[in-house]
């Protein structure tokens, strides 16, 4: 678990970019889209609920996530991976 300095980090660092970002690569994924994937039998915590408020405040194209052990598409924003390997593709700052 990240500790409240390292979230605040990230929080920082998306302030910075106004949060708007591609791609945001987690381990867990925001409490909503936990409560899809399970049906709602898994539990929010700290950090589920620290994902959700970013999912709240970011624009962003695509979230990937691996905590559940599943290859699996949630909906157009956010999927769950496992063994899948998915290509990003990044514009580079330097052209």
């Amino acid at each position: 678990m990240p500790t409240k300095k390292e979230m605040e980090n990230g929080i920082r660092n998306l302030e910075k970019a106004n949060y708007k970002v591609d791609y945001i690569i987690t381990h867990c994924c925001p409490t909503s889209v936990q409560a899809i994937l399970s049906g709602g039998t898994y539990k929010k915590d700290y950090l589920t609920d620290y994902l959700q408020e970013i999912c709240e405040k970011c624009d962003f194209k695509k979230w990937y996530f691996g905590h559940y052990h599943e290859n699996r598409q949630v909906n157009s924003q956010f999927t769950c991976l496992c063994e899948d390997i998915v290509p990003l593709k990044f514009k580079s700052i330097f052209e």
